[in-house]
């Protein structure tokens, strides 16, 4: 059996800045992303590499036809509908604005942030998986190192955590690979694909754009615009050589056999 590639990638109005404590405008926000999409669209083209995008409603009603295009290739999930701010009466809305738009069944969640939500509440609105669970520790943002690390249901509800290394639990996610040596970055991904037989990355489209005029920290725009751009495509081409590229919607298939 081939290894499974999953990439995913939160598309989202660029917030950042406001978490801490700077002003950035609402077209800013957009286009900060969108410049960034561009340019990983272009990646994922070349290489052929399917991904699973997890779409604010607010990104996707703005780019309506955009998000269509892309939901040919690739898997278009929810983000919630701002990233900014929520709501339980959220979870429904976004699904059915991104089905609205897509016209296909929305069957994945992901909270902003990674922020803990009630899975019934998931499972009410009308979705078969989550992927808000990173089973690592990261200081100020959360405490998961009791979690499962691997896919599995509770409720019903599939729950598909993001990938971190065996024992040690180190995450293998964006800003690992921003600051990490690339070749790292390639050892902890083969770990994984070695013990897991999968890997399940996350990042942003807005990685891509160039960040150098926010205040934002040094470790977030450390590698932006160009060489993200670079760095990222060696990583792909590698990962074409190990594994097939597949959305999360898959993995429910996959678990099903």
């Amino acid at each position: 059996m081939k290894n499974r590639i999953f990439l995913t990638f939160d598309l989202e109005e660029f917030d950042l800045p406001k978490e801490y404590g700077y002003n950035i405008s609402e077209d800013e926000m957009y286009n900060v992303s969108l410049n960034g999409l561009g340019k990983l669209l272009k990646l994922l083209d070349k290489y052929n590499a399917r991904a699973t995008f997890f779409v604010t409603a607010n990104f996707a009603m703005k780019y309506q036809e955009m998000i269509k295009e892309l939901s040919k290739n690739n898997e278009i999930a929810s983000h919630s509908v701002s990233h900014s701010s929520f709501a339980v009466g959220d979870l429904k809305k976004s699904k059915v604005i991104l089905e609205k738009i897509i016209g296909k069944e929305v069957r994945g969640f992901r909270m902003p942030r990674l922020r803990k939500i009630n899975l019934k509440e998931i499972i009410k609105a009308g979705y078969t998986y989550d992927s808000s669970l990173n089973p690592t520790f990261i200081p100020g943002r959360y405490n998961n190192l009791s979690k499962k690390r691997f896919p599995h249901y509770k409720d019903n509800l599939l729950i598909i955590p993001t990938s971190v290394t065996p024992i040690i639990r180190f995450p293998i996610f964006w800003l690992d690979f921003k600051i990490l040596p690339l070749f790292f970055f390639k050892f902890l991904s083969k770990i994984n694909l070695v013990c897991d037989k999968y890997l399940h990355l996350y990042f942003h489209p807005w990685e891509f754009a160039d960040l150098s005029k926010f205040n934002i920290p040094w470790y977030i725009r450390f590698c932006d615009d160009k060489r993200m751009v670079t760095k990222f495509e060696k990583y792909l081409r590698w990962l074409k050589t190990q594994g097939e590229f597949s959305t999360l919607y898959d993995m429910e298939g996959i678990l099903s056999q």
